[in-house]
C-alpha cells in the first residue's frame, strides 16, 4: 500500500519534471550544439531562459553547467559563479561521473579567476582521477591546458610545456583542431619566455600550419598576431609589422581588427614614430561597436594617453585620460552589475528551493493524514482477514480430526484383537509389576536401577530392558506411530530413535532416563544432537515437533 503511494508521488514529481524538461531540453541541446563554434550565441541563448532558478533541481543543475562553460569559451567574468561548486557536488552525490569531471574543471576555473591558484591546481588535480570513468578526450585537453595555464601564469614554464603537451595530444585525438593549435601556440610562448626563441617559433610556424591547413579563420588572423607580438617583444619592428597587417588580411572580425590595429600603433610607438602611432589609435577607435568593449577602448585610450604625454600635449593626453577613466569606470560597473546579478540569481533561487520546501512540507503532512488513515483502514482489513483465517484454521482443523475420526473407526475392526492382545499383555504386566513391590525394600525403590533391574528380571526374564517388547507393545498402542517416525527421520541412530518414540509418548526426561539406562545428563545431550538433525531451534520442543511432524502426513 506505502509502496503504491510511494509511486504515485513519484509518478507526479516525475510528470512535473518531464514537463519542465520538454520545454528546456531542446533550449540546452541548441546551446550545446553550437558551444564550441559560436559560445556567444550559446550564452546569449542561455541568458534568454526565463526564471532558470524555477527548475527542478537536476534541471537547474544541467543549466548552469552549461551555462558557465559559455561564459568561459566567451571570455566573460566568472568570479561569482560560485554555484558550480554546488553543481559538482550534485553530480558527484549522483555518482554521474562525466558531469561530476566537467563540473570539477569549471570549478578550478572560477578559483583562478578569484586569483587562488594554488586551490585552482588541487581541484583540477582531483579532476584527473576520474579520467578512467570517462572517454572524452576533449575534456581531457581542458583539464591538461587548465593545468598548463596556472602554471604559465606562475612561471613554472616546463611544467606548463609538459601539459601543453599532453593537452595538444587529447586536442588531436578528440579532433578539436582549435584547441590544438591554442596549446601548441601556449608552447610557442613558453619558450619564448625562456629566451629560447628558435623553439618558440617551430611552435608558432606549426600552429599557423595547422591553422591554415583547417581553414581557421579566427585563428589564422590570431595567431599572425601572436607571431607579430612576439617579434615586437624581442625587437624585430619590422617582421612585427608585418605579421600584424598579414593578420588583418585574415581578419573578419571589426572587434579584432581595432585590436589589431592598436597593435600596429603600439609597435610605431615603441619605435618612436608617434605620427604613425596616431594615425592608427583613432582606426581602431573606429572599428569598435559603441558601448561595448570597454576593456580594448580602455587599453586603446590609454596608449592613446600615454603617446600625448610623452609629447608633452597634456590637454590632449588629459582628454584621452578622461576617456579611458570612463571606459575603466563601465568595466566597473559591468563587473559590479554582473556580481549583483548573480547573487539575485542565487538569492532567488534559494528564496524558490525555500518556498518549494515548504509546499513540499504540507503536501508531505496532508500526505502523512491520508496515510495514517489508509493505516486504520488496513487494520481494520487485517483484523477481518485474520479472523476469517482462523475461522478457516479451525474448519479445515475440525474436518481433518474427522477425518481421522472415521480412518480410526474403519480399521477398529481389523486392529481390535491386537489391541485386546495388548491390554491382556498390559494388564500382565501390572500384575508382575505388583509381584515385584513385594520383593522391593525401601531402599531398592529409592534406587530407579535397581527396581529396572528386577522389573525386567521379573517381567521379561533377563536383566536388561527388551525393546523390542516395548517398542511393539507402544507402536500398536500409538497406532503404529513409532513406525512413521523410524521412516520419516532415518538419520537418527537406535537410541535418538527410541528417545524421540519415549519423548512422542510423552515420556519425562527421567522416566527415559530409567528405562533406557542413561544419565539424565546423556538424555538431555541426546535430545539436543536430535534437535540439530531434525533442525529445531535450540531450545525447541521435540514432542510437538514430532506431533506436528507426523499428523501434516496423516
Amino acid at each position: 500500500m506505502y509502496q503504491r503511494l510511494f509511486v504515485l508521488m513519484l509518478l507526479i514529481s516525475v510528470l512535473i519534471t518531464s514537463c519542465q524538461k520538454r520545454k528546456i531540453e531542446p533550449i540546452l541541446q541548441q546551446a550545446t550544439d553550437i558551444m564550441e563554434e559560436h559560445p556567444d550565441s550559446a550564452l546569449a541563448i542561455l541568458e534568454a531562459v526565463h526564471n532558470p532558478e524555477s527548475f527542478s533541481k537536476s534541471l537547474y543543475y544541467e543549466y548552469s553547467l552549461l551555462q558557465i562553460q559559455a561564459k568561459v569559451k566567451s571570455k566573460k567574468n566568472i568570479f561569482a559563479d560560485t554555484l558550480i561548486f554546488d553543481v559538482r557536488d550534485y553530480y558527484k552525490s549522483r555518482g554521474d561521473i562525466e558531469n561530476t569531471a566537467i563540473a570539477t574543471l569549471y570549478c578550478g576555473k572560477v578559483l583562478q579567476a578569484k586569483n587562488l591558484q594554488d586551490e585552482a591546481i588541487d581541484e583540477y588535480l582531483i579532476g584527473l582521477n576520474y579520467f578512467e570513468g570517462i572517454n572524452d578526450n576533449n575534456l581531457k585537453g581542458l583539464y591538461h591546458s587548465s593545468i598548463a595555464r596556472v602554471y604559465y601564469n606562475n612561471s613554472l614554464k616546463e611544467k606548463a610545456i609538459k601539459h601543453y603537451k599532453l593537452a595538444s595530444q587529447y586536442f588531436h585525438k578528440a579532433v578539436n583542431y582549435k584547441n590544438q593549435i591554442s596549446a601548441i601556440n601556449y608552447i610557442g610562448n613558453c619558450f619564448l619566455i625562456k629566451g629560447k626563441v628558435d623553439s618558440a617559433f617551430v611552435y608558432y610556424n606549426e600552429a599557423i600550419t595547422l591553422a591554415d591547413k583547417h581553414k581557421i579563420e579566427l585563428l589564422q588572423a590570431a595567431l599572425r598576431q601572436g607571431i607579430g607580438v612576439a617579434y615586437r617583444e624581442i625587437g624585430e619592428w619590422e617582421k612585427a609589422e608585418t605579421s600584424i597587417r598579414n593578420a588583418l588580411e585574415y581578419s573578419i572580425d571589426s572587434v579584432n581588427q581595432a585590436r589589431l590595429y592598436s597593435e600596429l600603433a603600439r609597435i610605431f610607438d615603441l619605435q618612436g614614430q608617434k605620427d604613425s602611432a596616431i594615425y592608427y589609435l583613432p582606426k581602431a577607435i573606429g572599428y569598435l561597436p559603441k558601448e561595448k568593449e570597454n576593456n580594448l577602448a580602455a587599453h586603446i585610450y590609454k596608449t592613446w594617453t600615454t603617446i600625448e604625454e610623452k609629447d608633452q600635449n597634456y590637454q590632449k593626453a588629459l582628454d584621452k585620460y578622461k576617456l579611458y577613466n570612463k571606459h575603466l569606470a563601465q568595466i566597473i560597473d559591468d563587473n559590479k552589475n554582473v556580481a549583483i546579478l548573480e547573487i539575485e540569481g542565487k538569492y532567488n533561487f534559494q528564496l524558490l528551493e525555500n518556498q518549494n520546501k515548504q509546499l513540499l512540507i504540507e503536501r508531505q503532512r496532508i500526505l502523512i493524514i491520508l496515510i495514517l488513515l489508509l493505516l486504520v483502514l488496513s487494520v481494520l482489513v487485517f483484523v477481518l482477514y485474520w479472523r476469517s483465517v482462523q475461522n478457516k484454521r479451525i474448519l479445515i482443523d475440525t474436518e481433518k480430526k474427522v477425518r481421522q475420526l472415521t480412518k480410526l473407526a474403519r480399521s477398529f475392526d481389523d486392529r481390535e484383537e491386537s489391541f485386546r492382545n495388548v491390554l491382556i499383555r498390559h494388564f500382565d504386566i501390572l500384575k508382575k509389576a505388583a509381584v515385584l513391590e513385594g520383593y522391593l525394600n525401601i531402599e531398592e525403590k529409592k534406587a530407579g536401577k535397581n527396581l529396572l533391574r528386577k522389573f525386567n528380571e521379573v517381567v521379561y526374564g533377563q536383566k536388561q530392558l527388551d525393546w523390542n517388547i516395548v517398542y511393539n507393545t507402544l507402536n500398536l498402542t500409538s497406532n503404529g506411530v513409532l513406525d512413521k517416525i523410524e521412516s520419516e527421520f532415518p538419520q537418527l541412530d537406535d537410541s535418538e530413535f527410541r528417545i524421540c518414540c519415549l519423548i512422542y509418548l510423552n515420556f519425562n526426561n527421567t522416566e527415559i532416563a530409567i528405562l533406557l539406562r542413561y544419565s539424565i545428563n546423556t538424555v538431555q545431550a541426546k535430545k539436543s544432537i536430535i534437535r540439530k538433525k531434525l533442525s529445531i531451534n535450540t531450545y525447541g520442543n521435540v514432542h510437538d515437533f514430532l506431533k506436528a511432524h507426523i499428523e501434516d502426513r496423516d
